[in-house]
């Protein structure tokens, strides 16, 4: 039978790989669909900013939307690459783990304020200003794509991973009774 204590310290050991796996993950999503419309030529956009068209070249595609959409995915990438780093940092050496992990966390809460402000109104986050002043505010109705949510749903599970790990540092051990030792 396994201790508390035990339990825990399994936890806590098992949360730098994951968050690891969360920093490479934030570095993909952000390559991957953020946006996409029905409207038109049916878009789709990555977070990097790529224009994505059925049936168009890729030097079609670039002529018509070059420089004219924003890279809010770039920070995403920023993050997860540090959080990928500094994850594999806390996890090789046991002195860099509470610096570590206050890293991780801001660096998770930037990704989640990005996604949730592109979530909030992709097609203006997504697109530059120039084709909102030229579209007269007229932008087509976008959608939220697999990238975007993804990248939303694991900054958020990275923050539960911080936030667990910090909580379990205080986290009241049991303390030994002589009957315990003795078993």
């Amino acid at each position: 039978m396994t201790t508390h204590s035990a339990t825990v310290e399994r936890l806590r050991t098992t949360a730098w790989p994951v968050m690891l796996a969360g920093g490479l993950l934030l570095v993909l999503l952000a390559q991957v669909q953020w946006g996409w419309t029905d409207e038109g030529v049916e878009p789709s956009i990555t977070g990097l900013g790529h224009v994505k068209i059925l049936g168009a070249s890729d030097d079609d595609v670039a002529f018509f939307f070059e420089d004219k959409t924003d890279r809010p995915g770039l920070s995403v990438v920023v993050a997860g690459a540090v959080i990928a780093v500094v994850a594999a940092l806390g996890w090789w050496r046991a002195r860099l783990r509470p610096s570590a992990i206050g890293v991780i966390g801001l660096a998770s809460l930037v990704a989640l304020v990005v996604g949730v402000r592109v979530l909030s109104d992709p097609a203006a986050q997504l697109f530059a200003d120039s084709v909102s002043e030229a579209l007269g505010a007229d932008l087509p109705a976008m959608r939220a794509g697999y990238g975007l949510i993804g990248t939303v749903v694991v900054a958020a599970l990275l923050l539960v991973v911080v936030v667990g790990w910090v909580l379990t540092t205080w986290w009241p051990r049991p303390t030994l009774s002589r009957t315990d030792e003795s078993s």
